[in-house]
């Protein structure tokens, strides 16, 4: 058999190859690993990750203190050691360790005290290799010859020495060095630079911009890859390195097959969910974080995960207690469904999937625990490559169970009893690129070719009139380690400075085969701005210090061959102030809420939208510590504390309420109000406890004065009206000695906005709830009012109960019974209007007209909206919302 070996070899290879019978296509990696099998030898299994941590034992086992590597290794313990292991595997490479000239000079002396406890010995490129040297006379009979596509003077002096021991072993290794000649036409702009770079040419080139020769800067390798797709061909070569993810989002956005691009993306769901899973885990993880993997299409239970993550957003925290509900309802509806698992199992497979909070601090994570959540999902990741049978699917869950598998063997290997966060996220960093799915054994990308590396350009055997290479740069070279001049002399084999220039002119002249093999056209798109010997050798040639961006020729059209036509102007559909339906609309619901009954009258067509049609609102969202977060907190605070000090009537100590919340606090914000403890929220967290602190004084001291006998948090009562059943839930239910009652409702903001409706004589949900309670047979209502949190201050109608209200007086005399009745009558209109089939469309373009005004007497809606108008609210949630890019990365944009 014959073995074809050449630099760059290794990553993706062009879909026409050459045909030659009974050889092999091999990179640098791949001709050891295959002369390792027909050696008899071994290949190690352990991942470059595993070897990382293995090092790093050794590097505290060697560790003195006094090393020149003790600093660092206290500062960045995994980052030391992955630095100083390719030192390492460098020096053997270049005959360290293995050579009889070699010699422990400097820090090479440090170097060499870690091997004795250096258990992966031997698992390095160049320990491979010479381990391999002494069983080479076992190859002539299964290899007859091996044939280099590049000079031997190219490869690292270890290739070498191979090459040598190869022939002395009876193997025939030749040079065929595959060299290509201008493809273009002297006479265009691109030909004049195929010749200048085979010919050696140094000057500024004359062109004349004839679009044979494009050279442009991009903003995004999505945009790069994007142009590659809509310009290529069938007779189009695409190179790209890393963007492979980004050409197949391309390809299938234009109904292309992607199938046979490996795909590096890290967004990919499969690799996220090791990460998502270990972050869960912290004793305060990222709301974000949590969010995204109750969300994430990848793991067990994805059904009840993205239940729960409706829960999570309107309470983002942590508490088994209000998640509890929806795990019941999805274990009873998994046993009805006859799951073979019984309910504790079941159960328990649902806690091992709902790993949150289990740290028990944030600064270290007990070693076992992380060994136990990634051996979890590497075994899901096993199960689901042993019962999927799509070969793309196969690949990439055999990526993502390699990556995880990876992690558990470092782990494993990790010195300590446990790891700090900074440490584990660096260990995950390292392996993503064993989780990123590679290259498939389908290879087919629509009807042109893509290739990772420039090398391999030579292998193909059809003719290539068109290529676009994304960051084109030289192929990354083995860099010397920072090494000083008598350090690398004990090193026999490394390269002098001369040589290490020589090696750079020959990576140079490889990258050159791509653009001497173009016939037609070049283009060249570069996404990154730092400097590189190819990109300044081209830029020096055709006189272009910087490329033009890639935006501004797409937006010109100048250069890019894309057709432009006029789009017609197409005016948008005049807004519509209602709208009308054959059929009428099922109004009113079985039981209504004060909310739903506001959106039934003041926006109906909202109403209609959530409730009739069962239409819900997105979920591309993301979560901060905005209003509605305060006040969710704001009010389980206050609940928190009523329930655990039953009311007295006594004035409580301010120094009591501080020690409370001292202790409360950070707990509860854990359960309910994750954005609150993130990093650089420290001040706004101390702002709403000082806020919490003024708040829950001024109001307990307000009750105290009232002479209020019971309070009673979330009362929830509930009421058959005329309309329906109401329900609602009093924030804060007072009852005095002689039998009345007050509602004191709590608000977090909207401090002018609440004072307007008690001036208006239109606090809605204040009469609502006080009509329910009274249905319920409580005696007379004495008053109520709002409470803004974020301000301390109560507002009524007077201070004749409660003395320390801000008094707002109503304009024109009345009553929260007079507003329930004008509020009814208006329910009562809306709901003949939605029987009728009419929906009014309010609080948009279209302005009221005369169907917009509600019968007399009743609560003026036209002037409620006009001054709504007026102020630039108009009192709605926004119809587009901020996209996250993570959920769209992960596709799951819609919910389910």
């Amino acid at each position: 058999m014959k073995i074809i070996a050449g630099l760059g070899y290794d990553d993706r290879l062009p879909n026409d190859l050459p045909e030659h019978y009974n050889s092999l296509i091999c990179g640098e990696q791949r001709l050891i690993a295959e002369l390792e099998f027909r050696a008899g030898i071994v290949s190690p299994e352990g991942s470059q990750v595993a070897r990382t941590v293995a090092y790093l034992k050794a590097l505290k086992t060697a560790d003195e203190g006094k090393r020149f590597y003790s600093q660092s290794l206290l500062v960045d313990p995994m980052a030391s050691a992955e630095s100083l292991l390719a030192w390492r595997d460098w020096a053997i490479l270049h005959g360290w360790q293995h050579d009889s000239r070699s010699a422990d000079k400097g820090r090479m002396a440090d170097l060499a005290a870690v091997e004795g406890g250096f258990e992966t010995v031997g698992s390095s490129l160049g320990e491979r290799i010479y381990a391999l040297l002494p069983r080479l006379n076992l190859l002539a009979s299964s290899v007859t010859s091996l044939e280099l596509h590049h000079p031997r003077f190219s490869w690292p002096a270890l290739y070498q020495n191979l090459f040598d021991s190869l022939e002395s072993a009876g193997v025939s290794v030749t040079e065929v060095c595959m060299a290509i000649s201008p493809q273009a036409p002297a006479d265009c702009d691109l030909g004049k630079l195929q010749r200048a770079l085979s010919d050696g040419y140094q000057g500024a080139l004359g062109l004349q911009q004839d679009g044979t020769l494009k050279l442009f800067s991009a903003g995004s390798e999505q945009l790069a890859t994007e142009y590659a797709i809509r310009e290529a061909n069938d007779s189009t070569l695409i190179i790209s390195r890393g963007g492979h993810h980004c050409l197949a989002a391309a390809i299938g956005q234009l109904g292309g097959n992607n199938t046979g691009l490996g795909d590096l993306s890290t967004f990919r769901a499969p690799n996220q969910l090791l990460l998502l899973m270990l972050q869960c885990a912290w004793q305060t993880p990222s709301a974000e974080v949590l969010l995204q993997y109750l969300s994430l299409p990848a793991g067990r239970f994805g059904r009840l995960r993205r239940k729960l993550a409706r829960r999570f957003r309107d309470l983002p925290g942590y508490d088994r207690n209000h998640w509890q509900s929806e795990i019941d309802e999805f274990v009873s509806a998994a046993l009805a469904d006859g799951t073979e698992q019984d309910e504790a199992s079941l159960r328990s497979a649902i806690d091992e999937w709902l790993p949150m909070c289990l740290c028990p601090s944030d600064d270290a994570m007990p070693i076992e625990l992380a060994i136990s959540l990634t051996d979890r999902v590497a075994r899901y990741w096993n199960a689901m490559l042993s019962i999927s049978e799509q070969e793309q699917a196969k690949t990439i869950f055999s990526a993502a169970y390699a990556a995880s598998d990876s992690v558990s063997q470092a782990l494993r290997e990790w010195p300590e009893s446990d790891i700090s966060k900074i440490q584990l996220n660096r260990l995950i960093t390292m392996v993503l690129s064993v989780g990123n799915s590679c290259l498939r054994s389908s290879r087919e990308t629509s009807c042109f070719d893509v290739v990772s590396n420039a090398e391999v350009t030579q292998l193909r055997t059809r003719s290539i009139s068109k290529i676009t290479w994304i960051n084109p740069e030289i192929s990354n070279l083995i860099e010397v380690p920072p090494l000083s001049q008598e350090e690398l002399s004990g090193i026999p084999l490394a390269p002098a400075p001369s040589q290490q220039a020589i090696l750079e002119q020959q990576a140079l002249a490889r990258s050159h085969a791509p653009l001497l093999a173009a016939e037609q056209s070049l283009t060249l798109i570069a996404t990154r701005s730092n400097p590189e010997l190819l990109k300044l050798q081209i830029g020096s040639l055709v006189d272009a210090d910087t490329w033009p961006p890639l935006e501004d020729a797409i937006l010109s059209n100048k250069g890019i061959g894309a057709s432009a036509q006029p789009v017609n102007d197409t005016p948008l559909p005049e807004a519509q102030r209602w709208w009308s339906l054959d059929c009428p609309i099922p109004v009113p619901r079985s039981a209504e809420s004060y909310s739903s009954l506001a959106t039934l009258a003041l926006k109906p067509h909202e109403y209609v939208l959530k409730y009739a049609a069962q239409i819900r609102e997105g979920a591309i969202e993301s979560l901060s510590a905005d209003v509605r977060l305060k006040g969710n907190l704001a009010h389980h605070l206050i609940e928190a504390w009523i329930n655990q000090h039953p009311w007295t009537g006594q004035p409580i100590a301010r120094s009591d309420i501080s020690a409370w919340l001292d202790c409360q606090l950070p707990g509860m914000i854990r359960q309910i109000a994750l954005p609150l403890a993130q990093p650089g929220m420290q001040v706004e967290q101390l702002k709403f406890q000082q806020q919490m602190l003024e708040a829950m004084d001024r109001l307990l001291q307000a009750m105290v004065a009232a002479k209020v006998i019971r309070v009673e948090p979330e009362c929830q009562l509930e009421y058959d009206d005329k309309l329906g059943k109401l329900v609602g839930t009093m924030d804060i239910f007072c009852e005095f000695d002689d039998g009345c009652f007050a509602i004191i409702d709590l608000k977090w903001g909207g401090y002018n906005r609440y004072r307007e409706e008690l001036k208006a004589g239109r606090p809605l949900q204040l009469a609502t709830y006080a009509h329910i309670a009274e249905g319920n047979g409580i005696r007379a209502l004495a008053d109520a009012g709002y409470f803004i949190l974020s301000r301390a201050e109560l507002l009524c109608n007077s201070a004749l109960l409660f003395t320390t209200a801000t008094v707002v007086e109503p304009e024109d005399p009345t009553s929260l019974k007079r507003t329930w009745q004008q509020f009814d009558s208006v329910l009562r209109w809306r709901i003949d209007q939605l029987n009728a089939g009419q929906i009014e469309v309010t609080y948009g373009c279209a302005t009221p007209d005369d169907d917009s005004t509600p019968p007399s007497d009743t609560v003026d809606l036209v002037s409620m909206e006009e001054s709504a108008r007026k102020s630039g609210n108009r009192s709605f949630k926004a119809t587009y919302k901020a996209v996250d890019t993570w959920r769209n990365l992960t596709g799951n944009i819609k919910e389910h």
